[in-house]
Parts: C-alpha cells; sequence; structure tokens
C-alpha cells in the first residue's frame, strides 16, 4: 500500500449544504477500516465546524481555519498554529463597517468587502494575506495555508505528503492538494482546480469523494501509475543535451560499475535528489562511503557498533516515523559477519515501517553482494522483493542473490562492461569508452538490456569520499598493505591503512622516501588497492619531484583532504 493518507475538504466536496450525507460517512469508515488515516481540512471556524459535523470523530485529525488551527477529535484538544488577528485590524474592520466574524487565527468575511480589508491591511502596514474560497473571503497570517495545515498534521501522523491522497473543490484546496501525493477535484470544482489535479471524479460533492474512496480501496489508485511515475528526479544530461530523469517511484534499480568508476557518486547524488523532493530514504552503507551524506539537510548519519543493532534500529525507526527524516547507516565498524546481521535488523524495521506509513520510500544498499550473497543470508530473510522502491549498489552483481536482483527494473552503470554482466543491447553503445562523470542508462526487459544511453552525471550536492572509515582508518589485509622497504630493503614497515601510512611516511628517511615516491610504489598502492584514481593521478604528478620534504608535504596533504578521519587524526596528535 502506498498511500496512507485521505485528505478531504469539507464544504463542497465532503459536504453539501453544510451536511455530510449518511453514504460518505459510511465510505469514510471503510477508509479508517483499511489502516489508512482520515484527515480534514476547512476554511470553517474551529466552533462553527463542531456544530456542523456531528460525524468529527471520523477523522484522525481537522485542520480548520484553513489551516491555522489543529484539531484532534480523540483527545478534544486544539492547537493554533498562527498567532491571532491583531487588535487593531479587527478596531479597523468594526469602524469600516465590514461584517466579519473570527476564530483563534482567522478572520471571515464575505466578498466584496475584500477591497476594504486590503485597504486597511496596507494602511496598518500588516503582514495579513486575503484567500478567496468562492465567495467567502479569509484573512490569515501570511503563509498560513491548507498547506501548511495538511504539513503539521502529517508530520503529527508520521506520513509523509508523497504518501498522502488529497480531494477538494475551490480556491483555497490549491495549496494543499499541489503538495499531495495524489490531487483530485470533484465534478463540481471551481475551473482553475479541475485544470491543476490529477484526476476530476465524474460525480460532485460526497458522490465524487466516494467515487475516489472506491478506487483508492480497490487498487491503491495503481491505475494512475503513469501519471505517479511522470513525478522524476534528474540525474545528469543526455548527449542532445536533454536531462536524464528516473522516475521519483522505481522501479528498482542497479548502479553498478568497475571500483573507482564513480558508482557511489552516482548513487549519492540520486540519495540527495530523493531528499530534495521530499522523499524518505534509507541507505545501508557497509563500507563507510556514504558518511558526507550528513552534510546534506533532511539525512542524518547513523553509525552501528558492535551490540548496538537493536538499539540502532529503534533510533532508525523513530527517525523514519515520527520526523520523516531520511537515514543512512554507517556498518563499517563491524565485521562481514555483524553487518549481515546488522542489516537484517534495520530491515525489519524498514519492512514494518513501510507497512505503516508507506515510507521510505527508497531503500538503498551499497554493497549488495556482500549483504545479499547467493544462497541466502539474514538480511536476505528481510528483504521484501515486491519493493519497487530499492536501489542495489555493487560492482559485482552477478554474485548478488538472484532473488534480490529480481527486483532491478532498470540499471545504471559507471564502466563498461556493464558490471561484467550481458547487459550492453545488441546494437552496443554509442561512442567510446566511457569519460569520467559519464554513465549509462539502460533500459531493460525481462532481465536483459534493450537499450543503452550514454549521459553525463550531474554534480552532487555534498562532495564523494570513498571508503572513508575502511582506507583512512580500517585494516587491510597484508598483500593489499602498503611496506616501507627503502632504497636497499633495510626496512618493513607496514601500513595497513591510510592514517598509518600518513604516520610512517613522516617518519621515514628522504632516501626512502623519494625511493618509493620515484619508483611509483605509492601511485601504484593508491591506484590498485586504494582504488583512488584521483588521488594516484595528483602523487603521479609529484613522482619525479627530489624534494623530499615537499613532495611528503604534498601527498599527506592530498590525503589529508580527501579522508577526513586521516585529517582529524593528524589534528588530534598535533593538538597533544
Amino acid at each position: 500500500m502506498w498511500f496512507h493518507v485521505l485528505a478531504c475538504d469539507y464544504d463542497g466536496t465532503l459536504a453539501t449544504a453544510g451536511a455530510m450525507a449518511p453514504e460518505t460517512t459510511a465510505a469514510l469508515r471503510r477508509v479508517r477500516e483499511s489502516g489508512r488515516r482520515l484527515l480534514l481540512l476547512t476554511g470553517r471556524r474551529l466552533d462553527d465546524l463542531l456544530a456542523t459535523c456531528p460525524e468529527i470523530d471520523c477523522f484522525d485529525l481537522v485542520v480548520a481555519e484553513n489551516g491555522a488551527v489543529l484539531f484532534e477529535p480523540a483527545a478534544k484538544k486544539a492547537d493554533a498554529l498562527a498567532d491571532p488577528p491583531p487588535p487593531v485590524f479587527l478596531d479597523a474592520l468594526a469602524r469600516l463597517g465590514v461584517p466579519f466574524s473570527t476564530g483563534r487565527v482567522i478572520v471571515s468575511t464575505v466578498v466584496p468587502y475584500e477591497v476594504a480589508i486590503l485597504a486597511a491591511i496596507k494602511r496598518l502596514g500588516l503582514e495579513l494575506q486575503i484567500v478567496f474560497n468562492r465567495d467567502a473571503v479569509m484573512v490569515l497570517p501570511a503563509g498560513v495555508s491548507k498547506e501548511t495545515g495538511l504539513r503539521a498534521a502529517l508530520e503529527r501522523l508520521g506520513v509523509s505528503p508523497h504518501n498522502t491522497v488529497g480531494i477538494g473543490d475551490a480556491e483555497n484546496d490549491h495549496a494543499f492538494l499541489g503538495c499531495a501525493g495524489f490531487s483530485t477535484a470533484v465534478a463540481n470544482a471551481v475551473p482553475a482546480l479541475a485544470e491543476a489535479v490529477q484526476l476530476v471524479t465524474a460525480a460532485s460533492d460526497g458522490a465524487g469523494v466516494r467515487e475516489l474512496i472506491d478506487r483508492l480501496l480497490q487498487t491503491d489508485l495503481e491505475e494512475f501509475r503513469l501519471l505517479l511515475r511522470a513525478r522524476t528526479i534528474t540525474l545528469g544530461t543526455l548527449e542532445d543535451g536533454e536531462p536524464l530523469t528516473y522516475p521519483a517511484r522505481g522501479p528498482g534499480i542497479l548502479i553498478t560499475g568497475a571500483s573507482g568508476s564513480g558508482k557511489s557518486t552516482l548513487a549519492g547524488l540520486f540519495a540527495e535528489r530523493l531528499v530534495r523532493q521530499g522523499y524518505v530514504i534509507c541507505l545501508l552503507d557497509p563500507e563507510g562511503d556514504f558518511r558526507r551524506l550528513a552534510e546534506h539537510e533532511g539525512i542524518v548519519v547513523l553509525t552501528s557498533e558492535s551490540g548496538t543493532e537493536d538499539a540502532r534500529a529503534l533510533e532508525v525507526e523513530r527517525l523514519l516515523r515520527h520526523r520523516s527524516t531520511s537515514v543512512a547507516i554507517d556498518l563499517s565498524a563491524l565485521d562481514r559477519e555483524e553487518r549481515v546481521r546488522a542489516a537484517a535488523s534495520f530491515l525489519h524495521a524498514v519492512h514494518r515501517l513501510r507497512a505503516q506509513t508507506g515510507a521510505p520510500h527508497w531503500l538503498i544498499v551499497d554493497e549488495a553482494h556482500h549483504l545479499f550473497p547467493p544462497g541466502g543470508s539474514p538480511a536476505q530473510e528481510m528483504f521484501d522483493p515486491e519493493w519497487s522502491g530499492a536501489c542495489l549498489i555493487t560492482s559485482e552483481p552477478e554474485r548478488v542473490a538472484p532473488e534480490v536482483l529480481a527486483i532491478v527494473g532498470h540499471m545504471f552503470s559507471t564502466s563498461l562492461p556493464a558490471g561484467g554482466m550481458a547487459l550492453i543491447p545488441p546494437g552496443g553503445v554509442p561512442g567510446d569508452d566511457l569519460e569520467p562523470g559519464e554513465a549509462l542508462d539502460i533500459s531493460l526487459a525481462l532481465g536483459k538490456a534493450t537499450s543503452a544511453r550514454r549521459f553525463r552525471v550531474a554534480r552532487r550536492d555534498t562532495h564523494h569520499r570513498r571508503h572513508v572509515k575502511k582506507y583512512a582508518t580500517g585494516r587491510l589485509p597484508p598483500e593489499c598493505s602498503f611496506r616501507f622497504r627503502g632504497p636497499h630493503g633495510a626496512l618493513d614497515l607496514v601500513a595497513h591503512n591510510l592514517e598509518t601510512f600518513t604516520m610512517l611516511a613522516k617518519g621515514v628517511d628522504d632516501a626512502t622516501w623519494l625511493h618509493h615516491l620515484g619508483n611509483g610504489d605509492i601511485t601504484g598502492w593508491l591506484r590498485g588497492q586504494i582504488k583512488d584514481a584521483g588521488l594516484a593521478d595528483e602523487v603521479e604528478a609529484l613522482a619525479q619531484g627530489r624534494d623530499a620534504a615537499g613532495t611528503r608535504r604534498s601527498v599527506l596533504e592530498a590525503i589529508a583532504r580527501r579522508y577526513a578521519p586521516v585529517a582529524r587524526a593528524d589534528e588530534e596528535r598535533r593538538s597533544d
């Protein structure tokens, strides 16, 4: 189930002449029985609504006074979401002879008194706005609307606007329908609203709402998938200059490519663009590649350490459920088996949340071949093959369990051949090898490539640093470590990571340093074992320098720029 909330306007939508038909009330109760939530949004004053609508208990929350008041029927509790009108403004309207009523925040009148009201606002220098609802005129603090009220209600419910269906009829419904995941107008809606929404019902008023409810309960609006997929995110630019976009609702994708070719950069861009458009993601990060996402507003990065999986899973659930905050989970402090067990705990929480709220909208799994190997794993047991919003990242897709790989409906590759799989279409790939920053957009049918397009990947909001934890402060196996031996083999100093390399490089004699730099040993290690081609290229440019102190300083500064833990550790040693 994708849509978990139905948000309805009252007058002219649910109600005719101020009252709801019994059939409409029964339909609303069916929505609640399906496990969905109901919201009522109205321009009426709360006291007026309570006197008019005896069915108020049908709703989980009520947004009254056009977004200015939030009411919880079960608790009989009302909260003002804005300040009340200034007394000086009310006095001015009384002197002008404007007939009006006031609620907790709203000031209400009718056409044509908006002219006198606007003059009073201008003369007094107040930050107030006028909103129309057919012949009704509402005055509210600037920025208050049904949209702001809807967002406040959804935040309290822990549901995203993307998982909300809205329906209305009049001018003041534009704002909240514009932010809903699916927008509907009843047949009697004003023409401008009818033109702006995704669906106009055949029937008017309450009958139109019942028509929508029948569709919602029968199919979850699946018949409108093409409309829903029209909401896209931009990932880059095609060769003809057109944007390369992807539907924000899937299907599931595979991002693959050789190590160091830019697949993590593309995946990070994908995550950032989703969050920018209000979608909620949960990213499992076995190698610590995505910790810089913490710099992006709306994403929290959590580190899972040994023995903390259950507590972290609860924390992730709270963030996703109550704040609609996207989460990236760094698993790099765990060993291989612990990562798989921890991933299983997080996937269990994600599975439960998706069933209850529809979010997170995307699950992004880096190093998918580690978590979902052929033959199964605890993590795979918690993976739902029906998920449409799933993104797998791996340089070795052939080592991912086929049951998990089956969710892939599209693919992006940052190198040729595409991840070692037979996924190059019959016509091949246009042009030569991919340049840095380029990728392939590959369409699939029945698991086979049907077409491929080159595109240039857009720039990310946050800079990607590769395998920060693994290469900076983790422990590489002996065969992948760097050894300072010197020109005569008199030394055997082993650097298991970049932090140790930095410490040893500072202590070795000039002859040893220049020997390894000039022979290309350092460049080869950075390129082959650290798999950082950019850093290797920068160091290679220094390889023939004979100034030991200058080249040493330049190389270590280049490492520190790319790998934050190395820089921080060096700063801490200096402060000691």
